[in-house]
């Protein structure tokens, strides 16, 4: 959720590195975890689409399905544009550092995968069913960006008599945005380039319409996939299923009369910083359970020494020189690193410090994060600072990693025997353009975060007696994100959780893709159907598809377990979550330093699960530098176990990443910002991304007042 008080050096990395990811984190899980499909990110959600039917004449590509995830992916990062960044630092700044991230996440940062500003957007509550209670203070957030949301009415969280959940979640009787309209609005402009693809005349068969249908869909699953584990769904169908004891998260006395049954509200959690430290300590035992990719951690390490002494360059256009055609190529090569040279000499005349400055100060965050001006042009220390001639500076690096790859394919394609060397190329390729974008980077991350830096332990005091306001205040119908989130792995609620998230994408994904092809079929009737997924368990209609599905999800879950259950009315008790054995045994403790909640509360805004695992594919991803960089392992080893900048381009093998050890504590905090780590996980490259020219991009889906209203409409195109 928000980073809503203030800034920390930590964010800057969440910026840079930012984000976890909602419900689940983002990225997904390789397939070799030992844990696969019993735990849940969105990316393994999105997986799911592999098993449903595409449209006429296409099949689920891992492109396809990148392009999914992309929009999935977006709605995570968009945290980065809240009020504790945009205090600090300038909207395009942000923008930069996430960017660059898409990339290491995707492999691609132009056409269809490029971070505009209009994709990405900025944080909106409704967009992950988040619960707005104090919201940036209660103050008027659109001060720093005019995107954000207004202050917060008490209509909004209160609970909707006629359906038993809160108003901010599909009550669209009044003028206040929601999550149901939200996601409307996405599905709508996804059937809508559908459409566009499948029957738009001239435009028939336009690959930008395609690729711009299935982000839409992408964002639209993203908020639909956060019900599963934002709410109290979960334990409110275990209600249903008899188990009476399970803690709903609300007070003791927040039962309501709906419809003639006598029942607890369906919510979900606040996001205060108290949320945003637990998010960040609790995450670090996923860790653990993940993907042994020690040895690609190391390689990344080695890749920075290598780029060094130019022999990424050396090593890169030796293998193009092997491909016929590609001429043209090895020159561009070159004349990007001669730029990218110029800007480390003149890095080093301005003294720009690289990385990220470690600290050891963890005093806490004092409360200079109230509401203050916008930032000016400049960058501590980088007073002269221009964004958009850093986006004119690395533009032409990402673009040239796009245009490689995409070449290389063509290449490949009429002359047999090279797949071989395409991985052997993509590896390089990666390895250089990381060294390209280094020295235009690694300063901006570097000023970035002595913009923000301040401390923590002042406002997890002031805010921590929320945590347990559900057991303190039997009226209380706002419990924190923390607690009630089912985002990690150690919550016992995060395979359910996830169960019930995939049901909803193979319910959804099918109508949506129908749509595009039956244009006789009114598009009101397909977001309707799409609604139903906004319902409280105990009122499930057991002849609605939507309703069933996820309702047997968390029954065939119970029923799965070794004792069916039959501890669940304790360990999911109230006295059970406070106590922290829903996580594992670890008992709910409080301050910004180690420890805090048992793999808890991870969430997406300001955070990130930072570890989705990382497979070899030939995206651009890290899989498989291990061989490039297997004879400098085991010095990169023994110097991980020593403290360093930890940020990236300081030292690649601190990127956080998939089955890192050895970090100090300030690392290891960083490296939990980034969901689903920086690598696209199991899905492998199957095919190539598309041209897609990123011409249609996201409009913004509300308006703005004075009373800080939000309205969505038929899908805006």
């Amino acid at each position: 959720m928000p980073l809503l008080q203030t800034g920390i050096p930590i964010l800057v990395v969440c910026l840079a590195l930012l984000p976890q990811v909602h419900a689940f984190g983002a990225g997904n899980i390789a397939s070799i975890s030992a844990v696969e499909g019993k735990n849940w990110r969105h990316g393994d959600i999105e997986d799911v689409l592999k098993t449903i039917a595409c449209i006429a004449g296409h099949k689920w590509t891992s492109t396809m399905i990148k392009r999914v995830y992309f929009g999935n992916w977006l709605r995570d990062y968009s945290q980065a544009m809240d009020v504790g960044t945009l205090k600090n630092l300038q909207a395009e700044t942000i923008r930069i550092l996430v960017w660059v991230l898409s990339f290491l996440s995707f492999g691609y940062a132009t056409g269809e995968f490029e971070v505009t500003s209009e994709r990405l957007g900025v944080y909106r509550p409704e967009e992950h069913i988040d619960n707005p209670k104090d919201y940036a203070d209660n103050e008027d957030a659109r001060q720093y960006d005019e995107r954000l949301r207004g202050p917060i009415r008490q209509v909004e969280l209160d609970i909707d008599m006629e359906t038993g959940m809160k108003n901010y979640i599909a009550n669209e009787k009044g003028d206040w945005a929601t999550s149901a309209a939200y996601v409307k609005y996405s599905l709508s402009r996804s059937i809508h380039y559908g459409r566009m693809y499948t029957h738009g005349g001239e435009r028939k068969g336009n690959e930008e319409d395609l690729c711009e249908a299935l982000r839409c869909l992408g964002q639209g699953l993203h908020t639909l996939e956060d019900f599963a584990a934002h709410t109290n769904y979960c334990e409110l169908a275990l209600r249903e299923m008899g188990f009476h004891n399970v803690f709903t998260h609300t007070g003791t006395a927040t039962q309501i009369n709906v419809r003639g049954h006598h029942i607890f509200p369906l919510v979900t959690g606040t996001f205060g910083m108290v949320d945003f430290f637990h998010s960040v300590l609790g995450e670090a035992t996923d860790h653990f359970t993940q993907s042994e990719v020690n040895e690609m951690d190391i390689a990344l390490g080695d890749a920075e020494n290598n780029a060094q002494s130019n022999n990424s360059l050396n090593a890169l256009t030796g293998l193009l020189g092997k491909i016929p055609g590609t001429r043209d190529l090895v020159h561009e090569a070159e004349h990007l690193r001669q730029l990218s040279d110029e800007q480390e000499v003149t890095n080093r005349s301005r003294g720009s410090h690289m990385g990220y400055a470690q600290t050891n100060d963890y005093r806490g965050m004092d409360e200079q994060s109230r509401a203050g001006p916008s930032p000016g042009p400049g960058l501590q220390g980088m007073p002269d600072f221009n964004a958009q001639e850093t986006v004119r500076k690395i533009y032409p690096i990402l673009a040239f990693r796009d245009k490689v790859v995409r070449k290389l394919n063509s290449v490949i394609e009429k002359v047999p025997g090279l797949e071989a060397i395409m991985e052997k190329i993509s590896e390089t390729l990666t390895v250089f353009i990381m060294s390209l974008l280094a020295p235009f980077v690694r300063p901006l991350i570097n000023a970035a975060s002595k913009s923000l830096q301040t401390g923590s332990s002042g406002v997890v005091a002031a805010s921590g007696k929320h945590q347990f306001e559900p057991w303190t205040d039997p009226h209380c119908t706002d419990p924190t994100h923390s607690l009630l989130s089912k985002d990690h792995f150690a919550n016992i609620l995060n395979e359910p959780a996830g169960q019930v998230a995939s049901a909803i994408v193979k319910y959804i994904a099918p109508r949506v893709l129908y749509a595009w092809q039956h244009i006789n079929i009114p598009e009101h009737e397909v977001l309707n159907d799409c609604m139903g997924i906004f319902h409280h368990p105990t009122f499930r209609d057991m002849n609605n598809e939507a309703h069933r599905t996820m309702f047997e999800a968390v029954q065939n879950w119970v029923h799965s377990r070794p004792d069916r259950g039959s501890n669940l009315n304790d360990v999911l008790s109230s006295e059970g979550v406070r106590a922290g054995r829903n996580t594992g045994g670890v008992p709910h403790t409080h301050g910004g330093g180690g420890g805090g909640f048992a793999a808890l509360g991870s969430h997406g805004h300001g955070q990130s699960q930072g570890h989705s695992q990382s497979q070899s594919h030939s995206s651009g991803g890290f899989g498989g530098l291990t061989s490039f960089f297997s004879q400098q392992q085991h010095s990169s080893s023994s110097q991980q176990s020593h403290g360093s900048s930890g940020m990236p381009w300081d030292k690649l093998s601190h990127l956080p990443i998939p089955g890192m050890s050895n970090l100090n504590k300030l690392e290891s905090t960083i490296s939990n910002f980034i969901p689903g780590g920086l690598s696209h996980g199991s899905r492998g490259l199957e095919d190539e991304a598309g041209n897609g020219n990123g011409m249609h991009q996201e409009q913004q889906y509300h308006e703005h007042s004075s009373d800080g209203r939000s309205g969505y409409h038929g899908g805006g195109y």
